[in-house]
């Protein structure tokens, strides 16, 4: 699992895997797109995580988990093992806890509003935050 993040993003010099509540709630729901899992809700979860991935659910150990991740071809940093937990790379390892906690703190949010029709971050702003910042996204296509 961490060495197919590792050998998909070149740029990753740490990886933070946890099993932390609200990430693995998300994993959980139906309706989560796998190419986004969470919509473009704040800046800051787009500017540390860009998009995050979602892979269908493996036992722990299966190699299928590193063939999942390997076949994200390194478009995403953050990943979402469903009803597992969140795995995240980053150029450093204070990079990549960070971001791991923005995702947490994001999946967090979208439990909350879940069902109230919250307003997120328009295509405009997402690019906006694209040009600025250099958020890498999958295909732009891919993301809401």
């Amino acid at each position: 699992l961490h060495t197919a993040l590792y050998q998909t993003r070149g740029t990753a010099q740490a990886i933070v895997h946890l099993h932390s509540t609200h990430s693995v709630a998300l994993s959980m729901l139906p309706e989560i797109d796998p190419r986004a899992a969470l919509p473009p809700m704040t800046a800051y979860y787009l500017m540390k995580c860009g998009a995050t991935a979602l892979v269908p659910y493996y036992r722990p150990g299966d190699p299928a988990v590193a063939d999942a991740i390997k076949g994200l071809a390194g478009k995403y940093s953050s990943v979402l093992l469903a009803n597992h937990g969140p795995v995240v790379a980053g150029e450093t390892l204070e990079a990549a806890v960070f971001a791991t906690e923005e995702l947490e703190e994001t999946a967090r949010l979208y439990l909350l509003l879940r069902g109230l029709n919250p307003r997120y971050l328009s295509p405009d702003q997402v690019a906006d935050l694209v040009k600025v910042f250099g958020v890498q996204l999958p295909e732009r296509g891919d993301y809401h």
